[in-house]
């Protein structure tokens, strides 16, 4: 599978880098938060993109969000982290995002949702998926 990681720092120019392991990506998304730490005032996204089957939207942050897209835009959900969390956080997703905190995870997970998402092209059931909006 042909996988891409997609970000854009400066609202104007997409970024695209082909990805060829999973610890490239790991290092693809530590320099894209290097990049946008000091640009953004929460913490920043990129997408994980499989050709044909979608994109993963991962913030980049020790808490974080998962947000799936399918490549057809007809399935858009969002993995829940902890159905009893209260309150709100905001992420960088392309514009600023006000999540509830229910749908936010370790990032060690996030990655290793992502790692099973690329190596299998499915969603992993490590989390529940949503696509309600959760407050």
């Amino acid at each position: 599978m042909q996988v891409n990681v997609e970000y854009c720092t400066d609202g104007f120019n997409l970024i695209r880098v082909e990805i060829s392991s999973f610890d490239d990506l790991k290092n693809q998304l530590t320099e894209i938060q290097g990049a946008a730490k000091d640009v953004y005032s929460c913490p920043f996204s990129a997408d994980v993109v499989i050709a044909d089957i979608g994109r993963i939207s991962i913030g980049l942050a020790e808490q974080t969000v998962l947000c799936y897209c399918s490549a057809d835009f007809d399935e858009q959900l969002t993995a829940v982290g902890d159905m009893s969390a209260e309150g709100s956080v905001t992420f960088y997703f392309g514009d600023y995002s006000i999540m509830s905190t229910k749908y936010v995870m370790p990032y060690s997970l996030a990655l290793e949702i992502l790692e099973y998402w690329i190596m299998t092209g499915k969603l992993s059931d490590m989390v529940e998926w949503t696509g309600e909006i959760l407050l």
